[in-house]
């Protein structure tokens, strides 16, 4: 009797066994059937990225030269919107003009439907007057971008009352009201790199922008020699 209960606790062990092995390879097979799928739909829309380059500016522009706001990185970093004197200081400021609409589909039809609304921003600027200075020096600048149409170009307020306090920040990114910057200058122009302002991020910004604006907060004076915008999309293949 023991031997024959032994052999039915046998057979049961390898049943439960079998129905869970059976379970996993189904869970396997369902896996493999959605990856499938998956790899198919990909397949069927060819995804190949692809970039529209906005110029603002570079070197056949010349450059902006702007002096700080503030002598003190102390009183540059404290810095934040506050009044109407805060958004042009004069001799701190300019306005770059964009040449692509901000956003690719609005009212015109047929719309555009490969920009992922996402957005990579650099900038070719020089920081104070030595070349190979150690440590690097930092200043810090704000970015703004306007709004044709809205009750204040250049804040958020939605009402004829602006609140200084609501700068319309570029591309919606907070950090853009006081930003770190570091780098050099060699004759201001001996030498050129970049500095990225944004990357692959979503740009928040509507068919009314038409100008970046940068304040150069201090300590450092700066001077701007490029400025580039890239809007970022995928060709799709039906």
């Amino acid at each position: 009797m023991a031997l024959e209960q032994d052999i039915a606790d046998l057979v049961q062990a390898s049943n439960n066994l079998t129905t869970v092995v059976d379970g996993k390879i189904q869970n396997i097979d369902q896996r493999v059937d959605d990856s499938q799928v998956l790899v198919q739909q990909w397949l069927d829309t060819r995804h190949v990225g692809f970039s529209l380059v906005d110029t603002l500016m570079d070197h056949s522009n010349g450059y902006i030269t702007l002096a700080p706001r503030f002598g003190s990185i102390e009183e540059a970093t404290s810095f934040e919107f506050n009044s109407a004197d805060d958004y042009a200081p004069t001799g701190c400021y300019t306005d770059i003009a964009n040449t692509v609409p901000a956003t690719p589909n609005w009212f015109s039809e047929p719309v555009s439907t490969q920009f992922t609304g996402r957005l990579s921003v650099y900038a070719n600027i020089s920081i104070g007057s030595a070349p190979h200075p150690s440590p690097k020096p930092v200043t810090r600048i704000a970015l703004l971008h306007n709004s044709i149409g809205a009750h204040h170009g250049w804040i958020t307020t939605g009402s004829p009352t602006p609140n200084y306090r609501d700068p319309r920040l570029f591309m919606g990114k907070g950090r853009h009201e006081n930003l770190e910057i570091k780098g050099q200058s060699y004759g201001v122009s001996n030498y050129d790199d970049l500095v990225s302002l944004a990357e692959n991020e979503t740009h928040n910004v509507s068919i009314g922008f038409s100008h970046v604006r940068l304040i150069n907060l201090g300590p450092y004076p700066i001077h701007i020699k490029g400025f580039w915008m890239i809007y970022h999309g995928h060709q799709k293949e039906s």
